[in-house]
């Protein structure tokens, strides 16, 4: 249980004019102070001569209610408040008894017996009338406590407060319709004893030592004003508080019996629970969000703050003035706009917020963000700001981290060769990266804030502008889109890119954006069409290989079966490197002078000396390499057996030319110094190579002439059969 004041609201029975009449008359011994009349509607009262002399101040001037009111015991003016206001509103007799305190300290009981006057039909309260009397020294519970119950219940029951009656053997006799809420759940109380109910409403100690305060005032006499109890009911579970008074009655059978009556402070108590709740409840919010609260008292401009406000500026323990810690602590660069936000709001009775920086003592800087309102008065002067500052440096630097991470990531991005955008879950282009804007042609206020699939890169084709919108569509239900699509840039330049269209969801499972990107992949494209050619030519290639290798192997094999191996390889060899050169050609052709070099490369230490290379540079196609190739193996296979280069004085030259007008490649091999040359008596597979195959291969006309001084070959043929310069 927890003390409390007396409720307000406390409405007392209201007797009937005959019984009014009996009590006068049994009162006419004891001392009246006087009466009163009281206007509802000022609450002005006046006083007889004797009452008057309660206040004096007022001795010749009538007395308001609220200076009665002070005049009673502290311990009974609530209730008592509670009791004329309910009088005040429903016409009719009134009887009640409290304390009042005189100025020279002494304090009375006395009996207020009056009556509420209507003041029309309407049953409204024009004015009360009424008389004190003194019963100090009259016993408690004597005849004043004697009540007629049909008038007693019906005025009780329309009053805001429980109220029931126990009897001699405190049984339940009687209960008015606000006591039965509280009751509802038991059943069949009148007759039951106090004890059984109390123990159903409430656990032990309390139920027990309320049923021996029922036993004392009816055997006594002695009334009681309980502490309020404040506790959960035993049957409802449920925190409930009420503020209750037990008095001594005669009941009408002339039988004493206890009357008790309560009011539900319940939702009081609760309110006050809650708003201590809430009030620690925002302390820990503060706490929790680094967050102190202010007030300027724009009258007197001093500004009070809470521990946390002071905490934020460093100085926890502040007890001053927190307008000077305020603008001493701000930063001196923050406090025009600081106080300009502050101005204004105050100007437009508007409420401000503005961030600001403030300096600790040891120079640290922390920033906070102060939100605040004006207050007025009735007539709409401003008087009061209140506000809270929080400390949001972590949030900040977080910001910086963020805003320096975008900048990054936006850099790369841009500095990337790939086309990068953002979408809303709506499929909308929020964001879109240089390159790609760059390769329409565009800038952002062409697509950004349009469906995507509307953007120009798609319009061009209907069937790409719907693969386009599906491809949102799917992504948008969590499945991720790639694929090759060709987009329309600048001019109409159209290129094949690598797309990829994949969802983006937060930690609760959400959809928070679609992101887009592409690479160009033209240039993937080409070279998959080209290797889809150079396939085919190798594979012609090939077989000419394969046909070229048949008719040297056919004819080394017309010689001797002695040395058809040696043979064979060397020129398998040959055509060997013809072929290298051709596969380590970026250009898908050999170079004249380089296909000479391989074929003469067992002669390298005499290349200088004794070898001599000449002519412009001449690109051989595929065949023609193969071709001229395999003849300058043979010619120089056979210097080097019979010819210049089997001897130690002997010289080769290989010249060649193009003649622009005839459009002719010619080239010639000279040896000089050699042995003297004796033509062959029959004519050999090198032979076959250096003359028919080559004029075959090239549609060239070829010539192969044994001078004594040297053998003389000479080849000419038409740029396009073996290649342009």
């Amino acid at each position: 249980m927890v003390n409390s004041t007396q409720p307000s609201g406390f409405n007392g029975p209201k007797p009937t004019d005959a019984v009014l009449q009996r009590k006068s008359l049994g009162l006419m011994h004891r001392q009246i102070f006087g009466s009163y009349d009281v206007d509802v509607q000022s609450g002005l009262s006046v006083w007889s001569p004797r009452l008057r002399k309660m206040f004096p101040a007022h001795s010749n001037q009538p007395v308001s209610m609220d200076e009665v009111h002070r005049t009673i015991h502290p311990d009974d003016r609530d209730w008592v408040t509670a009791r004329m206001q309910s009088a005040m509103r429903s016409p009719g007799p009134y009887e009640f008894t409290y304390r009042i305190a005189l100025p020279d300290g002494q304090v009375l009981r006395v009996r207020d017996v009056g009556t509420a006057h209507p003041a029309s039909a309407a049953g409204q309260v024009r004015r009360i009338t009424g008389t004190l009397t003194d019963i100090t020294h009259e016993p408690e519970g004597g005849i004043g406590r004697k009540l007629s119950n049909d008038s007693f219940w019906q005025i009780i029951d329309a009053a805001p407060i429980g109220a029931y009656a126990v009897d001699s053997r405190l049984r339940m006799v009687r209960i008015n319709r606000t006591a039965f809420a509280t009751f509802a759940e038991i059943d069949n109380l009148l007759g039951r004893h106090i004890d059984e109910i109390l123990h159903i409403l409430w656990d032990e100690p309390f139920a027990s030592e309320a049923v021996a305060r029922f036993r004392r005032t009816l055997e006594t006499g002695e009334p009681y004003d309980a502490d309020p109890v404040i506790g959960y009911r035993a049957d409802r579970k449920v925190l409930e508080a009420y503020d209750w008074n037990i008095e001594r009655i005669e009941l009408e059978d002339g039988q004493p019996g206890v009357l008790c009556y309560f009011y539900d402070l319940t939702e009081r108590v609760r309110n006050e629970q809650e708003t201590k709740e809430q009030q620690r409840r925002l302390s820990l919010a503060h706490d929790a969000a680094r967050m102190g609260a202010w007030e300027v008292d724009l009258l007197t401009d001093e500004v009070q703050g809470s521990p946390q406000l002071f905490a934020l500026f460093g100085e926890p323990d502040f007890d001053g003035n927190a307008n000077d810690l305020w603008r001493r602590a701000i930063h001196p660069d923050d406090r025009p706009a600081v106080k300009a936000a502050f101005q204004d709001a105050v100007v437009n009775k508007s409420a401000f917020s503005v961030d600001f920086r403030v300096v600790l003592q040891g120079g640290a800087i922390r920033h906070l963000a102060t939100r605040g309102e004006v207050l007025c008065d009735a007539d709409g002067t401003p008087v009061k700001v209140i506000g809270v500052d929080q400390d949001i440096t972590d949030r900040k630097a977080v910001e910086l981290a963020l805003r320096e991470s975008e900048e990054q990531m936006r850099t790369v991005i841009n500095h990337t060769i790939a086309f990068v955008g953002v979408l809303d879950p709506d499929g909308v282009l929020r964001e879109c990266s240089q390159p790609a804007l760059d390769f329409g042609g565009l800038t952002k206020s062409d697509v950004v804030g349009k469906p995507f699939w509307d953007a120009y890169w798609w319009t061009y084709d209907t069937a790409i502008r719907e693969k386009c919108r599906d491809a949102v569509s799917k992504a948008r239900s969590g499945q991720t889109q790639r694929f090759d699509v060709v987009v329309r840039g600048r001019n109409d330049r159209f290129i094949t890119i690598d797309f990829l269209l994949a969802p983006v969801f937060g930690a609760t499972g959400e959809l928070r954006m679609l992101v887009a990107s592409g690479f160009d992949i033209s240039d993937r494209e080409e070279a998959r069409a080209r290797e889809k050619l150079l396939m085919s030519e190798i594979n012609h290639r090939t077989k000419n290989i394969l046909t070229l290798v048949h008719a040297v192997a056919r004819q080394t094999a017309r010689g001797s079966s002695e040395d058809f191996i040696p043979r064979f390889e060397t020129r398998l060899m040959a055509l060997a490197k013809a072929q290298d050169l051709l596969f380590e050609s970026a250009t898908d052709g050999v170079d004249l002078r380089s296909l000479a070099e391989s074929q003469l490369a067992h002669f390298l230490d005499r290349m200088e000396t004794r070898i001599s290379l000449a002519g412009p540079p001449v690109s051989l196609a595929p065949h023609a390499a193969q071709a001229i190739g395999m003849a300058l193996h043979e010619l120089s296979t056979n210097a080097g057996k019979y010819g210049a280069l089997s001897s130690d004085r002997g010289h080769v030259e290989v010249a060649w030319s193009v003649q622009p007008d005839h459009d002719t490649l010619e080239i010639v091999w000279v040896e000089r110094d050699g042995p003297p040359v004796v033509p062959p008596t029959s004519r050999g597979f090198g032979s076959t190579v250096i003359n028919q195959m080559t004029q075959s291969a090239l549609d060239a006309e070829v010539s192969l002439e044994y001078r004594p001084e040297g053998v003389r070959w000479t080849l000419a043929c038409n740029m396009s059969k073996v290649g342009k310069a």
